[in-house]
């Protein structure tokens, strides 16, 4: 307030120097007078001033505690806070970990179990028939490895599928695999349930995207029918042996078996095919278990051989179905060979539950002869058959295959034989997507067996994910 007092001052002595004028003062106090009530009058400004002075100081003192609290927190706070920290490192721990458990579970989970499926549209159109799209099948398959040596393994087919029941678009789902298998050894595995018959080399390879032509061989229908799948128990395994052998040719020799204990073909037998008569997963018309086994052995790389036996009662008579199959597979560079032939042989039928047995046909026979070609034209990489694809392929393929089935008694005496060439080329972007196209030519001897005498073209696509 030092300047209100200096305008004070200035004021009054300002007044001292003024001429007197009576018209604008009545009277004038004396001097003494006047410097008593300057000295009143200041001492009032220091009280003022001193009033002000204290109350600014305690405002910046309350602010500076404010200050000091926010930058240094009580005890009370300091602990709380400390404790909320360390709550937030735990929880963040906590999360870090759990996030480490949901991968390697998630790691633990693909690595046990592993999904594929398949899906097939084929066109066909041959003499005297109608050109048809057939949606063929989607097939799932599950693996899953409950254990170090515990494994499931089930391939579900949904065969022309649009509904399950009822109307003109029913198809069929189809249990074509579904067991367990207990490894006690690589060279003994127990395994029990919905089986593949090991009864040659293409029943137990018969999936779209391994074939290289959309047909199935004539005998791998009407003499072996596959898909072939029955119920029962047994075991597999498989030996390296080269590896005792390792400075000889032998150095690859590898053996594989499986043997199985299983329900077997029933009497529906007939003089065109074996297919009815694949037995039911819950029941069968006699009490004979039928035994089936496949070895095969690899003697070289690119040399492999497989022989297949099947012995089991047809009917409630004793009557009994014997079988061999030969199969083989040889690998020179992009040529392969392959090829199977089955044999089925059949006791003549007696009386069944006091009624003629059902006739059957005595033998059935058949196989084929299938080389494939594997190549590629470098020219083509640019185009938009090669663009973006590492190693797609064309396979040239022919193949003979044929089938003979003793006649049953229903038309004559003579057997129904039909045979088969067929041309085909395929194209592979990637191994697990194929187009196929091949072309039929037929003959048949009295009953057709499948095509008759009728040719025809065949494509198919492929997709496997």
């Amino acid at each position: 307030m030092r300047w209100f007092r200096i305008v004070i001052s200035i004021f009054l002595l300002s007044l001292s120097f003024a001429p007197y004028s009576p018209s604008v003062f009545a009277a004038q106090p004396s001097d003494n007078n006047t410097l008593q009530r300057l000295d009143a009058f200041e001492e009032q400004l220091r009280l003022i001033q001193k009033n002000h002075q204290q109350a600014l100081d305690n405002m910046n003192q309350r602010l500076e505690d404010l200050k000091n609290n926010e930058n240094t927190p009580s005890r009370t706070n300091n602990t709380e806070h400390n404790s909320l920290d360390q709550r937030v490192e735990e929880l963040e721990d906590q999360t870090v970990n759990l996030e480490a458990d949901l991968d390697s579970m998630t790691q633990s989970l693909q690595d046990r179990v592993h999904l594929n499926l398949y899906a097939t549209l084929e066109f066909e159109s041959f003499q005297h028939t109608k050109p048809v799209f057939d949606a063929r099948n989607i097939e799932l398959f599950a693996d899953v490895s409950l254990a170090n040596r515990l494994r499931v393994f089930a391939e579900i087919e949904f065969e022309r599928t649009a509904k399950t029941s009822g109307g003109n678009r029913q198809g069929d789902v189809e249990v074509e695999q579904g067991w367990m298998e207990f490894r006690i050894h690589e060279m003994f595995k127990p395994r029990a349930g919905v089986i593949l018959v090991p009864f040659g080399r293409f029943n137990l390879e018969h999936f779209d995207p391994v074939r290289d032509l959309t047909a199935r061989p004539i005998a791998m229908r009407r003499v072996v029918p596959v898909t072939w799948a029955e119920a029962g128990a047994g075991f597999v395994g498989n030996a390296f042996v080269g590896n005792h052998l390792s400075n000889t040719w032998l150095k690859d020799l590898t053996f594989d078996y499986q043997f199985f204990v299983v329900n077997g073909l029933t009497s529906r037998l007939s003089d065109t095919s074996t297919r009815n008569a694949r037995g039911a997963f819950g029941s069968d018309n006699n009490a004979n278990k039928a035994t089936v086994g496949r070895l095969q052995t690899t003697i070289v790389s690119g040399v492999e051989l497989g022989v297949s036996g099947y012995w089991g009662n047809y009917d409630a008579q004793d009557h009994s179905i014997r079988g061999l199959d030969t199969d083989w597979k040889f690998v020179f560079g992009p040529i392969e060979v392959i090829g199977e032939y089955a044999w089925l042989w059949l006791e003549k039928g007696g009386v069944e539950n006091g009624s003629p047995a059902i006739s059957v046909p005595r033998t059935l026979q058949g196989g084929y002869l299938q080389a494939n070609y594997h190549f590629w034209f470098n020219g083509l990489n640019e185009t938009f058959l090669g663009q973006g694809f590492s190693s797609p392929t064309f396979t040239g393929v022919i193949r003979y295959g044929r089938a003979r089935i003793a006649d049953d008694g229903d038309m004559g005496s003579r057997p129904n034989k039909e045979s088969r060439w067929t041309f085909g080329l395929n194209y592979r972007p990637v191994e697990n997507f194929v187009v196929k196209m091949e072309y039929q030519i037929n003959n048949a001897t009295n009953e057709a067996l499948e095509r008759g005498d009728f040719n025809g073209f065949l494509t198919s696509v492929t997709a496997a994910f």
